[in-house]
């Protein structure tokens, strides 16, 4: 349960702080920020294992490049429900703050000795 609530808080701050230092991600200001990280939070929860599994197969024909793909795109869609809030250059901006999320989230897991849960 811990390593849960740590990964998502993990995600909500990665977004304000992606925004901060990437060039190519804006934000209007750091709360509403916080509430896409939020939103990318309860994506990651409840979409993310369903996609993954779905895509299971593929993703192996891609050699683990689908999952990145399809984590840009969860990071662009909660961006997307709050017009305004957070803003990329491009996709590839999208595709970095998802990179930095997993990698947040993955040391997360590290420091609570849950890389699987």
């Amino acid at each position: 349960m811990f390593a849960t609530l740590l990964r998502f808080a993990v995600t909500v701050a990665a977004i304000p702080l992606c925004a901060q230092y990437f060039p190519g991600v804006h934000m209007a200001d750091w709360t509403k920020a916080a509430l896409i990280g939020v939103i990318l939070g309860a994506l990651y929860i409840l979409f993310r294992p369903v996609v993954r599994l779905l895509l299971k197969v593929i993703n192996w024909l891609t050699l683990g490049l689908l999952y990145v793909a399809v984590d840009a795109w969860l990071v662009w869609a909660a961006a997307q429900m709050l017009q305004g809030a957070v803003t990329f250059d491009s996709f590839w901006w999208a595709a970095a703050v998802a990179l930095a999320v997993n990698a947040g989230r993955t040391v997360a897991g590290a420091l609570t000795g849950k890389l699987r849960d």
